[in-house]
């Protein structure tokens, strides 16, 4: 019958009982390697259980463990480093180097966002216009723009500024009334001799936000509404039809 050998209760480490020797020379490892192979013989059941195993079994495992969990570590490390790293040179020796954050990648990131939303950015942002022809309702922004004034080059449409005046401009006009018949009631008042074109009635704020959804209201029914299409960030497409030549 074979002697099969079984875990005698201790062990000690040296030099050369793992298989590739990369944590052999270090202390804190063989003093390490020792106290695991004691733990995982009692974990299996010693000394109540014979543990058909050797030291250098454990030691094996032990370097695996330290390798697998050195990987995670230098992964994660690699993932919270690597936006302040791009850009430095392939030969740069990083090992036991402590890399000071700078945000170099995530302001350059942050920055495209910023052009997006117009808050900033490093892309240059231009405005130009363009001659509107009378019953000419498409137009090529390419052609009437970019190959004029920007010598060709890809342009990417932000903006257009084709809206029909805002309805408080047409709600206060100073000089002429409101046309809300306030000057009438200012008339039944009395006040009517003591002011000119202007009136100072004071009246709620839900009064002007209802007389301005009507003003907008009417617009969206009675007229042609003020819009655009933008076709593949080219084509333009105006609404109404142009009914006079002007620059938009």
């Amino acid at each position: 019958m074979a002697s099969i050998p079984i875990w005698p209760g201790s062990s000690s480490f040296f030099p050369g009982e793992t298989p590739f020797g990369f944590y052999d020379s270090d202390t804190e490892f063989q003093t390490s390697a020792e106290q695991v192979s004691t733990w995982c013989a009692q974990r299996l059941g010693y000394p109540i259980v014979d543990i058909e195993l050797q030291a250098v079994n454990f030691f094996t495992a032990f370097e695996e463990a330290v390798t697998t969990y050195a990987q995670y570590v230098y992964q994660y490390k690699i993932k919270e480093n690597i936006g302040s790293l791009e850009g430095s040179p392939t030969g740069s020796n990083l090992n036991q180097q402590y890399v000071q954050p700078n945000m170099g990648n995530t302001i350059a990131i942050a920055e495209q966002y910023g052009t997006e939303a117009g808050s900033g950015g490093n892309v240059e942002v231009k405005q130009g216009s363009i001659q509107i022809s009378q019953s000419i309702q498409t137009y090529s922004l390419k052609e009437l723009y970019a190959d004029i004034s920007e010598s060709g080059k890809n342009l990417q449409i932000q903006r257009v500024y084709h809206y029909a005046p805002p309805a408080i401009v047409r709600y206060f006009d100073p000089y002429a009334g409101t046309g809300t018949g306030i000057q009438s009631l200012m008339e039944t008042f009395g006040f009517g001799n003591f002011s000119p074109g202007v009136n100072f009635m004071l009246m709620p704020m839900y009064f002007d936000i209802l007389k301005i959804q009507a003003i907008e209201l009417n617009d969206q029914i009675r007229k042609s509404s003020y819009s655009f299409e933008l076709i593949n960030n080219d084509r333009l497409k105006l609404f109404p039809i142009p009914t006079r030549n002007q620059t938009l």
